[in-house]
């Protein structure tokens, strides 16, 4: 019964692709299977420090991020922006400025001319 429990799992073993042993024990693939696993534990090592490079990146990212004025601030600038007097409104403030001081200066002769 042993020895059919056995070849079975020899038999499994080479349909799988493997055939050596299992167990760790010095068998004909140990020193591939080591190598294998010594390869894939660099490559793994690499990997985990560009990992710790791309974290630190995002969490300063992240902190940069929320420095950054939100959509409610945008909006509210485009509101203040929009408030602000256009050239037309000011051209007229500073020509009514300066009718007025006009008239202020020249009252007198504005009243004689009326004849009050």
């Amino acid at each position: 019964m042993q020895e059919s429990w056995v070849k079975m799992q020899a038999d499994a073993d080479r349909r799988r692709g493997g055939g050596g042993s299992t167990t760790g024990n010095g068998g004909p693939t140990s020193t591939d299977m080591e190598a294998r696993i010594k390869a894939l534990e660099d490559k793994f090592e690499k990997i985990d420090g560009k990992l710790t490079t791309i974290g630190n990146d995002l969490s300063y990212l992240k902190g940069k991020a929320e420095g950054l004025p939100t959509a409610v601030s945008f909006g509210e600038l485009k509101g203040r922006v929009d408030s602000l007097p256009t050239t037309a409104k000011m051209a007229t403030l500073i020509g009514i400025a300066a009718g007025i001081a006009t008239i202020i200066t020249k009252w007198t002769e504005i009243k004689a001319a009326l004849g009050l």
